[in-house]
């Protein structure tokens, strides 16, 4: 547990280095590429895949600078494709999938059942929960019929959003020695 603690702590210092910040900035990038080809399925419904970049990004530089890039990164998504009023929860659900995915795959060796157990965290409490409680804040519709259509759409996507989970973090896994941090 002590060892967590100091790799936090690491991490943290890490903001001061050039190298993790265009990393990152970089990893930010190819996220805005990927999320210009959402697939819309409604007006409350999207399938997207900038969760690889963010993924990406975790393993290689850890929870803080991701969490700080996901921040920034809100404002910049809304400022490009602004698709209704902005919301600042949406800024909360980008930081919580960032610190998700770095607790699962940040300095670790990885595994499916980690990435399952991360990517089911996201689905269900960041994707169904918040998502569908901001839908219901910002237009008032009902809570459990945003959920409805939210369940549907994740279970399906989920095997998915696995394998290519899976995929990306192994490649990444396999270059990790090549790239100095």
């Amino acid at each position: 547990m002590n060892d967590y603690f100091v790799m936090l702590k690491d991490n943290v210092r890490s903001l001061k280095n050039t190298r993790v910040l265009v990393g990152v900035a970089l990893f930010c990038g190819l996220q805005i590429i990927l999320n210009s080809f959402n697939i819309y399925l409604g007006p409350t419904l999207r399938i997207t895949f900038g969760f690889l970049a963010t993924a990406a990004s975790c393993y290689f530089y850890g929870p803080y600078p991701n969490m700080l890039a996901a921040f920034v990164m809100d404002f910049i998504g809304y400022a490009m494709h602004p698709d209704g009023p902005y919301f600042p929860g949406y800024a909360l659900n980008a930081m919580l999938i960032a610190l998700i995915f770095s607790s699962f795959f940040y300095q670790q060796t990885i595994k499916l059942w980690k990435i399952v157990v991360a990517r089911a965290l996201i689905v269900v409490f960041v994707y169904m929960i918040l998502n569908s409680l901001w839908l219901s804040i910002m237009y008032g519709d009902s809570f459990f019929v945003l959920l409805g259509a939210r369940v549907l759409k994740n279970v399906i996507l989920f095997p998915v959003d696995v394998a290519l989970l899976f995929s990306i973090l192994k490649i990444c896994e396999r270059l990790r020695p090549s790239i100095k941090i």
